[in-house]
């Protein structure tokens, strides 16, 4: 399914260097290409960014990395630049239906990492190295955070600075009751979440070999014989974005942290994915218009295939059925 792009948001996203044209199918996303798109998409925070944004920088990449003087409790890298809560902050799936037990303590760095913003609690602008010479800071910045163009949620409402859910109330002004942003929030009870920091054990859930390489696994042997061409042979090929490129050769293992699931290995936040067809229309009510640079085209570019790694999102449950052999 195409989405149809104005030239000047192309033209913007191109200068940016934001993402890979207008793709839109998984034809857009061969084997090798860059698994990119984080200036046009939710992740940018920055002044330039498109939807949850503050004006008071235009760096985009400050937001979770810094060259210098990162954050390197709990083995977090790659020179994180935000600060986190302990393990001990979250409570831990539990025992999983394969028997496997998770604590607190088992949180990998990498799970820590995408709850220093989803997690409920701590705040957008919780950066340890500010922009620019400002130096390094151990407390939040105080900092506003808006939809572009807004200015304000509305008169008396909160300062929006993080996903805690009373804070994101203001959303439903524009949003009703379907608001989307109240799924980013995971709070700190993550036994409702699929299991983090759990080691892969392919003896339970039917779990395939770590070895399985990725695009070998056929997902349309089990549906209608349709789902072969369904939406450019959608469920025909299953790439993801591995290390930064779309990948044929990568394997289950390649998905996985010390042999754990984190939320990295279904999710890359880098990786615009605009090749998922199924997007919800909560994310496309939206009383804004104008510059499309600033504001979501439509419910798939608001949604950044929910930065899912697999081409194709999770239609067909590609996603949970290339490790679950279900």
């Amino acid at each position: 399914m195409k989405r149809i792009i104005s030239l000047f948001a192309l033209t913007a996203l191109t200068f940016a260097g934001a993402e890979i044209g207008s793709a839109a199918t998984v034809a857009d996303y061969p084997a090798g290409t860059t698994a990119n798109g984080i200036a046009g998409s939710r992740h940018n925070l920055g002044s330039l960014g498109k939807v949850i944004t503050t004006n008071n920088t235009t760096e985009i990449c400050v937001f979770c990395h810094t060259p210098h003087h990162t954050n390197t409790s709990n083995n977090l890298k790659p020179l994180w630049n935000r600060g986190t809560a302990a393990p001990s902050a979250y409570t831990a799936y539990g025992t999983t239906l394969g028997g496997t037990t998770i604590v607190s303590s088992d949180i990998g760095s990498t799970t820590l990492a995408c709850l220093s913003c989803h997690d409920g609690v701590t705040t957008f602008d919780n950066i340890i190295n500010t922009p620019g010479k400002g130096g390094t800071t151990a407390t939040n910045l105080s900092w506003n955070f808006n939809m572009p163009g807004i200015g304000s949620w509305y008169p008396g409402s909160p300062a929006l600075d993080h996903f805690n859910t009373d804070a994101m109330g203001p959303c439903a002004t524009c949003h009703g009751a379907a608001n989307p942003a109240t799924r980013l929030s995971l709070q700190q009870n993550l036994t409702n979440d699929h299991p983090v920091s759990v080691a892969y054990n392919p003896s339970v859930a039917g779990l395939r070999a770590t070895s399985t390489v990725i695009n070998s696994i056929d997902l349309t042997a089990e549906l209608a014989a349709s789902a072969a061409s369904y939406n450019n042979s959608n469920l025909a090929q299953n790439r993801w974005a591995v290390k930064g490129y779309i990948s044929d050769t990568a394997t289950i293992g390649d998905l996985l942290r010390n042999n754990k699931v984190e939320c990295s290995s279904c999710h890359d936040p880098h990786f615009k994915n605009l090749s998922w067809d199924e997007v919800e229309s909560s994310w496309a009510i939206n009383p804004q218009t104008g510059n499309p640079w600033n504001y979501c085209a439509g419910p798939e570019d608001c949604s950044d295939g929910q930065f899912l790694r697999r081409v194709g999102g999770n239609t067909g449950s590609g996603v949970c059925r290339t490790c679950h052999n279900k």
